[in-house]
């Protein structure tokens, strides 16, 4: 299964920018990758592993921020669409 997590983190002031640029680094480091600026996934084997990331996910999360988790099942995952411009490269890491 895939763990899709999409955040919104205020970035107003100078201490907000930096909170938001902490968390998508804890992101990286929890092992998700960046889908999109806000949209970030990860594949998740176990509802174990899928409890203890979503605790950590609260409780580091700023308190003017918020989240919404999808756990998308494999069949639905597999068949999604990406659609991309004529000037974007990808590198693909896995």
């Amino acid at each position: 299964m895939m763990l899709l997590l999409c955040f919104d983190l205020p970035r107003d002031s100078k201490e907000e920018r930096k909170q938001a640029a902490e968390y998508r680094k804890r992101l990286v480091e929890l092992g998700f990758s960046m889908k999109q600026y806000s949209l970030y996934e990860c594949e998740v084997r176990y509802k174990s592993t899928r409890n203890r990331l979503i605790e950590i996910l609260k409780s580091e999360l700023p308190d003017s921020g918020k989240i919404t988790l999808y756990l998308l099942p494999d069949e639905i995952n597999n068949n999604q669409v990406t659609i991309l411009g004529n000037n974007i490269s990808i590198n693909f890491i896995r």
